[in-house]
């Protein structure tokens, strides 16, 4: 069987149970069959700028946010997918508006509701149907759907990192149960509690690589990708780490049974807990991965960076 291509190169994919959505390289959306994956409706743009961050909240809800670093500008907003998608100011219109000083006037086309964030965005994610965010310098708000505050604490910092470059600067949020667990660029970690913000437990990796993106796989599994092309596999259960090296950059990973399935740079690869201590199994592709899906009964696919599908590269491994 084959998959329809996307309708414009993806940046990222979202899939639940009633959704599928896809954010391109240029800020544009469309939702897509969540079964059949063709896309229903043409790409909109609702704001100029980069889709840097997105979540679905609950069954009909995208939050996201857009950056505009040539104008300094940013938003966070909510947009209900019930709804038409819409197009919303052109570049040009908002470039007018910044030089008049009106920027701040135009929001998210279509937004449930739309802010102005003084601090570029660094992370985002969905906890029990809320919403967690981190702004540089600034620290990590919790807020409901309607956008009011539950929570703010101040940024996480790591002692050890003090003296590094940027080492603390979140790059990733991410819900596990009852907790939201922080990453930062210079191997910070911090498990803290989704109802206060408060820090459970906190730590540090020293992989002399930059952390630069993590997936949560089953039970207390976690898979790093890495700067300097390499991946780590941490159990923080065991508090087994084990490190290896991959062709390129990690663009996407899901843990099923025990074995992780990763996808990144011309290659995906499959890395089992009898392997934990050795090289994952290869299999050459011929772009980059961008997304993983597991389609049930149809096996692991993977969308690459020209928008189309394959099987994983690795055969006879179907969960």
């Amino acid at each position: 069987m084959s998959l329809p291509d996307t309708p414009t190169p993806p940046r990222y994919f979202l899939v639940n149970d009633e959704r599928a959505l896809l954010i391109d390289t240029e800020g544009g959306l469309c939702l897509l069959h969540p079964q059949r994956l063709n896309s229903l409706d043409p790409i909109r743009h609702p704001f100029p700028g980069d889709i840097t961050n997105s979540a679905l909240i609950g069954e009909h809800f995208l939050v996201s946010t857009w950056v505009e670093r040539d104008l300094s500008l940013a938003r966070l907003a909510l947009l209900d997918l019930r709804e038409p998608i819409k197009s919303g100011i052109e570049m040009s219109e908002l470039r007018v508006a910044v030089d008049a000083g009106k920027s701040n006037h135009h929001h998210v086309a279509g937004a449930v509701w739309s802010h102005i964030l003084d601090a570029e965005p660094l992370a985002l994610c969905e906890h029990e149907g809320s919403i967690v965010f981190c702004t540089h310098h600034r620290g990590i708000y919790r807020i409901g759907i309607n956008s009011e505050e539950i929570w703010r604490r101040k940024p996480l910092t790591w002692d050890l990192l003090s003296d590094l470059p940027d080492g603390d600067v979140v790059i990733n949020l991410v819900s596990v149960g009852d907790s939201i667990w922080v990453f930062s660029l210079g191997g910070g970690w911090a498990e803290i509690e989704g109802s206060s913000g408060q820090v459970i437990r906190k730590g540090i990796h020293q992989f002399k690589s930059s952390t630069q993106q993590v997936w949560h796989g089953e039970g207390g599994n976690w898979l790093l990708g890495l700067s300097e092309n390499r991946m780590a596999w941490w159990d923080s259960e065991s508090e087994r780490i084990s490190v290896v090296n991959v062709n390129g950059s990690i663009q996407d990973a899901c843990m099923n049974e025990g074995s992780w399935f990763i996808t990144g740079w011309r290659q995906d690869l499959l890395w089992s807990e009898a392997q934990f201590n050795s090289n994952p199994v290869t299999g050459v592709r011929a772009e980059i991965g961008c997304k993983i899906v597991n389609r049930s009964g149809e096996g692991i696919w993977v969308l690459d960076n020209r928008g189309q599908w394959s099987t994983f590269a690795i055969g006879g491994n179907s969960p």
